[in-house]
């Protein structure tokens, strides 16, 4: 939970300093947690539970401000033009992480558990040198503007209005704001719930070994980077975005069922996971990255650039609490009922999630179908009642 709050407090914090500086302290901050974590009991010889909880803590809260940050400075760098397939080739990141993080993991384990703990630190160190070096928050020269009319335009992206920074009810307020955050608390369930009880799922009900589990289960999150970039791109296309998430979110619940049954061949248990990461892992890096860049850049905010980290901290910090709860129940639900119960739960959940959001896909359906001019690609341009 304290990695909600982090989510929160640091996008809030993110529209009053720079983005920057706040995604830096945070990987120093992980950094030196992790060390401190995973490394010191073992080289000191000291075990303690009040020791762990406490640095698992600080952990959550300060690795949190990446990712509301890191969007704002991609926001602040792309304009709508392209944004869904940009964002979704961006928003890549996490799965791909999660597929490198495996086998680097597995790479390390036999040396000690304590320096897989080290090297990602270090890691987290160098990420963090190169960020202050090499990133600039947003552009400061203007680069292949097209006459003056092109100038003005981009210096008007380039250097928006700068307001007061927006609080966080008004934020929730927003158009869109909780119908998406409500959406991702089921979404995000379901996609972590894959992630981190897949192997298992793997191992106990087809007995295969756990290093083959852990393999086979990286194809869950190659579908998400396939789904990502595909869901960005046809939102571009198309002109809005919410009709793109709802459609594969529908589409994962015959999947997830079809899922249930697949068996032990692995060839068709991989395909059949692929479309259940394409499903689930797609729309969900859709929502914390593009939607949350559409969500936090909408007209009503007149065009103040300080929204855009509390809005994306929102979201992501509301689909946390669902993803912590279900790492909660999930365990009682598989050993009182089955697995079975656990996949028809994951269809539930994003059948709510189809819900909360069906509103806003019905009046973009509208608006798409009686237009009779070019749809800019952010979803929350067009007027709602």
């Amino acid at each position: 939970m304290s990695n909600v709050k982090g989510l929160f407090f640091w996008g809030w914090l993110g529209d009053r300093l720079n983005p920057k500086h706040v995604v830096v302290t945070g990987m120093i901050g992980s950094a030196i947690m992790l060390i401190l974590f995973g490394c010191v009991p073992v080289w000191s010889n000291f075990y303690n539970v009040p020791y762990y909880m406490v640095t698992y803590l600080v952990f959550g809260l300060v690795q949190a401000c990446g990712w509301p940050n890191e969007i704002t400075i991609m926001a602040n760098w792309f304009d709508k033009s392209n944004r869904g397939f940009i964002m979704g080739i961006w928003a890549s990141c996490q799965p791909l992480g999660n597929v490198f993080g495996s086998f680097l993991t597995a790479w390390i384990l036999p040396y000690g558990y304590e320096y897989t703990f080290l090297f990602n630190g270090l890691l987290m160190l160098i990420g963090g040198a190169i960020v202050m070096i090499s990133i600039d928050s947003e552009p400061k020269v203007l680069a292949h503007a097209d006459g003056e009319e092109g100038r003005r335009g981009s210096d008007e992206r380039l250097q928006p209005e700068h307001r007061d920074p927006i609080n966080i009810i008004d934020a929730i307020l927003l158009p869109g704001v909780l119908a998406y955050c409500l959406c991702n608390v089921g979404l995000k369930l379901v996609n972590y719930s894959f992630f981190f009880w897949l192997p298992l799922y793997l191992t106990e009900t087809y007995h295969w070994k756990e290093n083959q589990a852990d393999e086979i289960s990286v194809f869950y999150d190659i579908g998400g980077i396939v789904g990502s970039v595909a869901g960005g791109y046809v939102s571009d296309k198309i002109g809005c975005r919410t009709p793109i998430v709802v459609i594969m979110l529908i589409s994962s619940i015959p999947s997830l069922f079809f899922y249930v049954y697949a068996g032990s061949y692995v060839i068709l248990n991989i395909v059949i996971m692929t479309i259940v990461g394409i499903t689930v892992s797609g729309p969900y890096n859709l929502i914390v990255s593009t939607i949350s860049i559409d969500l936090g850049s909408q007209q009503v905010l007149a065009s103040n650039a300080q929204a855009m980290s509390t809005v994306t901290g929102l979201l992501d910090g509301t689909g946390t609490i669902g993803s912590a709860a279900g790492q909660l129940f999930i365990p009682i639900v598989q050993k009182s009922y089955g697995w079975s119960t656990v996949f028809y739960l994951f269809m539930a959940l994003n059948t709510l999630a189809v819900i909360c959001i069906l509103k806003r896909c019905v009046e973009d359906l509208r608006k798409l179908s009686t237009s009779s001019s070019e749809l800019t690609p952010l979803v929350n341009e067009m007027n709602y009642e």
